[in-house]
């Protein structure tokens, strides 16, 4: 057949829509402006693990919105509009009535992060202390890393600190990130049981730490 050959999984993937004066553009699926043929606004959204469908940029506010003249804006607008509905159903009937005329999909979550919004004081005080008083107990070494990884990955998710990308030539970046990872080091091995006394003294003999 060569290239007159379509597989059904390519074809599902890409859609054709209309982005100006009648105009089609071939919009696969990772695009934010695709929609999928099952996509409609009644979608429930929150009966198993969150799916934005690559929408998260209309929450976020990274995909902001074009100028009316764009040609993108028709499409943007569509998409704007099934999330609105995608989020009013996934909202107790009091909440949603309270934001049902808000204009964009961010502004509904800032409004609601303005509302509804905790410190994340209280997450970062029990994930600490979940940390420090985590130990290897009747888990493998494996599996006791992986559940105390899980920790500081989730400590990171709620890191606020505006982090320097600027570039480095007094190695204060590679310094402050190495001081990091000995801190969490050093947490690993503390947890570790007393079988592995002898490892961890290996270890922290080692100048510097690895």
């Amino acid at each position: 057949m060569g290239d007159k050959s379509i597989s059904t999984s390519s074809t599902s993937q890409v859609a054709d829509v209309v982005v100006s004066d009648g105009a089609k553009s071939s919009i696969d699926s990772p695009y934010p402006f695709f929609l999928y043929p099952s996509d409609s606004p009644g979608m429930l959204l929150v009966n198993s693990v969150f799916d934005a469908k690559n929408k998260v940029g209309f929450i976020d506010g990274f995909i902001a919105q074009p100028k009316i003249s764009c040609d993108s804006f028709k499409a943007w607008n569509r998409c704007n509009d099934m999330k609105i509905s995608w989020l009013l159903n996934s909202f107790s009937k009091e909440i949603a009535e309270s934001i049902l005329y808000t204009k964009t999909a961010r502004d509904i979550w800032t409004e609601l992060e303005e509302r509804f919004g905790q410190s994340n004081g209280p997450q970062l005080y029990h994930l600490q202390k979940e940390i420090n008083e985590l130990s290897q107990g009747n888990l493998d070494i494996v599996g006791y890393y992986i559940k105390l990884k899980r920790f500081w990955d989730e400590l990171d998710s709620l890191d606020v600190v505006q982090h320097c990308t600027c570039d480095c030539i007094c190695g204060g970046k590679v310094n402050t990130h190495k001081s990091h990872q000995d801190v969490r080091l050093i947490q690993f091995l503390m947890g570790l049981n007393e079988a592995y006394s002898g490892p961890r003294s290996s270890l922290l003999m080692l100048s510097p730490l690895p």
